[in-house]
């Protein structure tokens, strides 16, 4: 880009390369990340959301189902001892 300023002749010059400015303003626009709207950043809260609660719900049936196993295994040995005549 040139920029000429004359007083004495009472001109001013410009002189502009348009396609190299419209380059340099897509390539920034490029290297530049996508903003996200409103409805997206909900949705992706939503399904984050979704997410953590499944995950809880998963860990708790693991922990009732190791409950259960543990109550179980306590009862069988409890009988063969009972049938031994251990206890």
């Amino acid at each position: 880009m040139k920029f000429a300023f004359s007083l004495q002749k009472k001109e001013v010059n410009i002189e502009a390369d348009v396609e190299k400015i419209v380059d340099k303003e897509l390539e920034r626009r490029d290297k530049r990340p996508q903003r996200k709207t409103r409805y997206q950043i909900k949705q992706e809260e939503k399904r984050r959301m979704k997410e953590l609660e499944h995950k809880q719900q998963m860990q708790s049936a693991f922990i009732g189902f190791g409950a259960l196993f543990f109550v179980i295994v306590i009862a069988l040995v409890l009988a063969i001892l009972g049938s031994q005549g251990i206890i």
